[in-house]
């Protein structure tokens, strides 16, 4: 081993079994991408080598591989979705660019705020899963928000069908979700989240048509998990008469009365659909690739038409705060510095990083990653995973736990 290596990279050398073979790149490229950016001890050490040795090689992966899987499908663009396609995008830029696929790449902005608000049907909310449900159960603020109605006007209205109004209390409470089910059924929700959907169908049709987000040579890229937001979107779009994307996820668990495609939908890591990989999947790993993407600005909020009727998005923040406090910036460097030390204009051995990714998780207790937040600092991302999580989060807020000291030597199985 080269002395000074991270146990990530231990990992990876441990699985060559040639010179120059995928394994012995990656843990090259990782050395690379630690020795380019600075970093003082402790945290922003721990942030720069698990950058090195556990997200890049993840993410780089999954974009070789979707570049793999556009040419398979005879795809003509990938369109990157926000906020988890962003750092995709950019790894996706770079890596296209030396291998020189000819593949028109954008980023583009969605939300189940917009998407899912705008396939929704104005007489059923109160059936609308995505409405009380998500990953993280929704309070009423959360409900108000989702459909674009003011708290302090439509609070009365709420406690008048019995909802609590307590931030904590959510719908994971069978009262309090069938309190949020009455109020969304009302007449003046029905009234005022009409004239919203309405609006945002439009908006959102218009934006697919523009960006060319519905067509058979598209693919949508994703982080992935349940693809209830592709989902509607694909329906809404198909409704319209246009035509259904590929979509490519890292990894894919649809509800079991949830949405997917096996003709359209793949998944890089896992499809708990289809079965594939299953055995690459660790408990909340979910958490671990959302803080892996976290973007450097808010969530979609909407959509807006310029005078020349180009559609564009609307943010609840043009930065994510939060995120770039943690160490957003270096943490990128890093992904970035490892992307180009690959050297991917001579091409690289086929290889299977997926055993190496599993066995960094699970030797290194990767929880969400990678240090615990800063007293009074928000959590860089906002998303949680499909299952809720067992024995890796501390306390009652989702606060991650230390990651796992990354100093030289062996995998620490203690975690």
């Amino acid at each position: 081993m080269p002395p000074g290596s991270t146990r990530y990279e231990e990992i990876m050398l441990a699985s060559s079994a040639s010179s120059g073979d995928l394994a012995e790149r990656f843990a090259s490229a990782s050395r690379a991408a630690r020795a380019a950016v600075p970093a003082g001890r402790g945290r922003e050490a721990a942030i720069r080598d698990v950058a090195a040795g556990v997200a890049a090689p993840a993410l780089v992966a999954f974009v070789l591989w979707l570049l793999e899987e556009a040419e398979r499908r005879g795809l003509r663009r990938l369109r990157f979705l926000s906020r988890d396609g962003q750092v995709v995008y950019e790894l996706a830029r770079r890596l296209a660019a030396a291998t020189g696929a000819g593949l028109d790449l954008e980023y583009v902005y969605s939300s189940r705020l917009t998407w899912s608000l705008a396939a929704t049907d104005v007489f059923r909310l109160a059936e609308t899963p995505w409405l009380l449900n998500s990953f993280i159960k929704s309070n009423a603020g959360d409900v108000c928000a989702r459909l674009g109605l003011p708290f302090e006007e439509f609070g009365p209205v709420m406690a008048d069908c019995g909802v609590s109004l307590d931030p904590g209390v959510r719908a994971d409470q069978a009262a309090q979700a069938d309190a949020l089910r009455r109020f969304a059924a009302t007449p003046e929700v029905i009234r005022a989240a009409g004239r919203r959907i309405t609006m945002m169908r439009g908006l959102v049709l218009d934006y697919a048509a523009q960006r060319q987000l519905a067509d058979a040579g598209t693919g949508l890229v994703d982080i992935g998990w349940t693809g209830r937001m592709a989902g509607s979107f694909i329906e809404l779009c198909e409704a319209a008469g246009m035509s259904r994307p590929a979509v490519l996820f890292w990894g894919h668990e649809p509800r079991a009365t949830g949405w997917t495609d096996a003709e359209t939908v793949a998944a890089y890591m896992y499809n708990t659909a289809t079965g594939n990989g299953l055995h690459w999947r660790v408990p909340n790993v979910p958490f671990i690739m959302e803080t892996f993407c976290m973007a450097d600005h808010g969530m979609v909020s909407g959509y807006r038409r310029d005078p020349d009727e180009t559609i564009r998005p609307e943010l609840q923040s043009p930065r994510n705060d939060a995120a770039e406090a943690w160490g957003l910036g270096p943490y990128r460097s890093v992904l970035y510095a490892f992307a180009a030390a690959l050297g991917l204009g001579a091409g690289l051995t086929a290889g299977d990083v997926r055993p190496w990714c599993t066995r960094s998780w699970r030797h290194s207790g990767a929880a969400p990653l990678l240090m615990r937040r800063s007293p009074g600092a928000a959590t860089p991302t906002t998303a949680t995973p499909p299952e809720p999580p067992s024995g890796l989060w501390h306390g009652r807020s989702p606060t991650p736990i230390t990651f796992a000291e990354t100093a030289p030597g062996s995998p620490d199985h203690s975690h």
